[in-house]
């Protein structure tokens, strides 16, 4: 899953979301030196990837890619997932998808001073260029995934995946509809394994 599930999935609790930003520069046992509820932040955003990577409907949205993007795959589920979320932001949020995004950036914010200077690079960027807002559109989706494809090493031709975008998206869109309760319930009961932290949501 990308940024924007990861934040929802935090559940409306600061440290936690925080913690999910962390989880993708924060490796090993390094998420031992934070505070306990950016640790779990942290666990949880490995969890809901590590769940989201091996979950057979996944895996079939992946496929459909296969033929022509390989192992970038992958990836490109995470952002179009995204897209879909904000698509039926009212199943899944009772607060606005403008009014999350705000408070999602009013937060990065507010922490910004305290977080790894590569994860203060990103957060500049993601602010200045809305990338919240870029998953709300196939545009943004493939202006997202052609900024992925500059930053790799590998050669890739992810600046084309509209067609098979569009071709494919009644049964993506079916999938997502299909994981994402999965997924929510998933990070629910690892919280629960956290009881003690009084994270509530």
């Amino acid at each position: 899953m990308n940024l924007v599930a990861h934040q929802l999935l935090s559940f409306d609790n600061k440290d936690l979301q925080i913690g999910n930003l962390l989880g993708d520069i924060i490796k090993g046992n390094k998420y031992l030196t934070f505070p306990d509820k950016i640790k779990i932040g942290i666990l949880l955003h490995r969890e809901i990837d590590s769940f989201t990577d091996s979950h057979e409907i996944v895996k079939k949205s992946a496929s459909y890619f296969h033929a022509s993007q390989h192992k970038f795959s992958p990836i490109i589920i995470d952002v179009i997932y995204d897209y879909f979320l904000i698509k039926h932001w009212h199943l899944f949020s009772k607060v606005p998808f403008n009014t999350f995004k705000n408070n999602c950036y009013q937060l990065f914010q507010d922490r910004y001073e305290n977080l790894p200077e590569k994860l203060q690079i990103k957060i500049s960027y993601l602010i200045k260029y809305d990338w919240f807002e870029n998953y709300k559109s196939i545009e943004g989706v493939q202006k997202t995934l052609k900024g992925v494809g500059k930053q790799s090493k590998f050669e890739n031709n992810l600046d084309h995946i509209i067609p098979e975008f569009e071709k494919n998206y009644t049964s993506l869109e079916n999938d997502f509809l299909l994981f994402y309760p999965k997924l929510i319930n998933h990070c629910k009961a690892f919280l629960h394994s956290y009881s003690n932290t009084k994270i509530s949501f």
